[in-house]
């Protein structure tokens, strides 16, 4: 098909990081539930198809490409049936190629290897990573795709960002290596278009850059016509001056089947010069169609994938023991998100078990620390040993409770926020957990949860003065005292780490965007227990205690404790009954702990007594006195078995 001047028309149809958003969705009233059909949430499936039927129908030989990211950090739906929803419809839309995003490799290279290749009936390409041979045999090899139209040879080159080793698991890593995506992608254009059979020729270079086009585009040089790019979720259309002078037309279609890319090349036969015609996102939400002609495409009619969909979504990931519980007001878990809590907690640990995974920082774990974070109203459920989940008759309603489910993890945290991690100091760390305090606000305090292996120490006292906030007495990460200076990375959602979460963080040295969903990384954590119970241990992440010398009394201090108690009432059975001093191997005092909710802050836990040391107490070098040595005990929560959840060091100098 030439077009009226001479030339052959290339159409480019281009999608990214669609990361399985194949439903069709509208806005809802939140107050009535009704359905707005005239205000498209997501276009899905149903807007995509009909846009592709008339690209189609303009030009046959129109070419449906991606720049990656098709699958994983998925869309509920399509990860609860593995992603092979997405991947067919691909296939019954005609992709014709697609690059390498991060997020096939969300299961590791072995998936993509044994299972995303084998399944995709279109080649998924990666010029710049080596590693695998699978993957350098995708297409026509070497991460090169030729493809010819109406005669003319169309080469495509895939490639991903070069960030790709940040972005994966450690063990992904070290099987891989990574080239610079647009030197590799300027390479394999110099061979397709050198005159060499040898190397494979194409008349029209396409590059399908799972790479930011902004930061990039100008970077290809005179053998690329054409970019189709993604991975940050925006939108580009331009026609942009290459490194070489040269034309080219790039697009970036946005995510989640927002935007549809189209650019039209002309191909000159006589001349062999190939020029930009056209470059546009069209917006599938705004532009709106649901006539197609695929026969319809309403996946979720089919009775094969709904069956995937059930079985998907009832899928146990872990066996509970008991309840892991939002903060409550002393009788609804939920209702209070300004206390420390063990479901918070938990999603906070799987954090940091998902970055450790990951391992950025390449170090040896003694010399990195890893935090997880998140913010408590995050939560929209409770992680509940009473089975809540439909498990669609294949397991005995004899045998469900205890088991939690993938969909329950997604009641958990539905609200799909991406994750990244930030590298900051010791001092930065205990700011941002500062920042939990709101004196004055509606909302008293905004609580984190943190991972477990995250100890803080505020001043207790200060909790207690109405309109004050506490000092940070000490943060202990992995058992050791984190100093000002010393190095942390912090993993939470994207929105919280670049202040979007009424946290202020610091930017200086950048977020790292991986887009990693955190209902996927709490669902992979509570799945590597394999099924080893699991329950919470009640020790308190943080807590409040301070203790002064008391005026005239000689070797006595005043100890006021505070937090150190969840609040839900079937937690507080099971957590700190009493606070106990131990002086070596000898408990010599004891007193129960006030159990009060405290219904707006994190304090609910608390104790205060007036503590005479020992005369024969340990002594050693002082930690805060200002002596030459101090006499020491340990004070210790314990629960009603005497197991202890707590511990805090307190000195007098030796000679008081």
């Amino acid at each position: 098909m030439d077009s009226p001047d001479g030339g052959v028309p290339i159409d480019l149809v281009g999608i990214s990081d669609l990361h399985g958003y194949i439903e069709t969705t509208f806005h809802k009233n939140p107050e009535t539930g009704e359905v707005d059909l005239n205000n498209v949430e997501n276009p899905g499936v149903t807007s995509l198809a009909c846009h592709l039927s008339r690209a189609y129908r303009a030009n046959p030989n129109a070419l449906f490409v991606s720049s990656g990211d098709n699958i994983g950090s998925s869309y509920y739906l399509s990860s609860y049936m593995d992603d092979e929803g997405t991947l067919d419809v691909l296939e019954r839309f005609r992709m014709d190629v697609s690059a390498l995003g991060v997020h096939e490799l969300d299961h590791g290279l072995g998936d993509l290897e044994g299972r995303v290749l084998p399944y995709a009936t279109f080649p998924i390409l990666a010029a710049n990573v080596s590693g695998s041979d699978a993957l350098s045999a995708e297409g026509d090899g070497r991460g090169v795709f030729i493809k010819e139209v109406d005669g003319v040879r169309v080469g495509f080159i895939g490639v991903v960002t070069d960030e790709l080793p940040k972005l994966v698991s450690s063990s992904t890593r070290a099987q891989l290596t990574v080239a610079p995506a647009v030197a590799t992608a300027n390479a394999r254009a110099a061979e397709l278009k050198d005159g060499d059979p040898a190397n494979g020729e194409a008349d029209v270079v396409v590059v399908l850059s799972h790479e930011d086009a902004a930061s990039t585009a100008t970077g290809f040089s005179k053998n690329v016509d054409a970019v189709v790019a993604g991975r940050s979720h925006v939108s580009y259309a331009q026609t942009v001056t290459g490194v070489e002078g040269n034309e080219i037309a790039v697009v970036q279609p946005d995510h989640y089947g927002l935007k549809l890319g189209m650019i039209r090349l002309n191909y000159d036969r006589d001349t062999k010069k190939v020029s930009v015609a056209n470059v546009e996102n069209r917006d599938l939400r705004q532009e709106y169609c649901h006539e197609d002609d695929f026969g319809g495409i309403n996946i979720f009619s089919y009775k094969r994938y709904n069956k995937m969909m059930d079985l998907g979504a009832a899928r146990a990931v872990a066996q509970l023991g008991t309840d892991y519980l939002r903060g409550s007001d002393g009788v609804t878990p939920g209702a209070h998100t300004g206390t420390e809590s063990t479901a918070a907690d938990l999603v906070a640990e799987s954090y940091r078990y998902w970055l450790a995974d990951m391992d950025p920082m390449e170090q040896p774990p003694a010399s990195t620390h890893y935090v997880g974070v998140v913010r408590a109203d995050d939560l929209k459920a409770d992680f509940r040993y009473k089975s809540t989940g439909n498990y669609h008759g294949e397991v005995p309603a004899d045998q469900v409770d205890g088991l939690f489910t993938v969909d329950e993890v997604r009641n958990v945290s539905p609200d799909d926020k991406a994750m990244g991690y930030l590298t900051m100091t010791g001092a930065e760390l205990k700011g941002l957990i500062a920042q939990q305090w709101r004196p004055g606000a509606d909302s008293v305090a905004v609580q984190l949860g943190l991972s477990a292996n995250v100890d803080v120490i505020v001043n207790s006292a200060a909790q207690t003065e109405d309109g004050a906030a506490p000092s940070i007495r000490e943060v202990r990460v992995d058992g050791q005292v984190l100093g000002d200076t010393d190095t942390v990375v912090v993993a939470s959602t994207q929105e919280l780490l670049t202040g979007g979460a009424g946290f202020t963080l610091p930017h200086g040295r950048g977020v790292v965007n991986v887009g990693s969903l955190g209902r996927d990384i709490t669902t992979n954590y509570l799945a590597s227990f394999n099924q080893q119970i699991l329950k919470p241990s009640y020790a308190k992440r943080q807590v409040g205690m301070s203790a002064t010398p008391k005026p005239g009394q000689a070797g006595t201090v005043t100890v006021t404790m505070d937090s150190l108690v969840y609040t839900h009432p079937t937690e507080q059975v099971l957590g700190a009954r009493r606070v106990r001093a131990v002086s070596g191997d000898k408990e010599f005092f004891s007193q129960n702990i006030d159990l009060t909710v405290d219904r707006s802050g994190p304090t609910t836990g608390k104790a205060s007594f007036d503590l005479t040391f020992p005369a024969d107490a340990p002594t050693g070098a002082c930690r805060t006195a200002s002596a030459d040595s101090c006499r020491w005990v340990t004070l210790e929560s314990v629960n009603a078995a005497g197991r202890v959840l707590n511990s805090f060091y307190v000195e007098v100098p030796a000679d008081a």
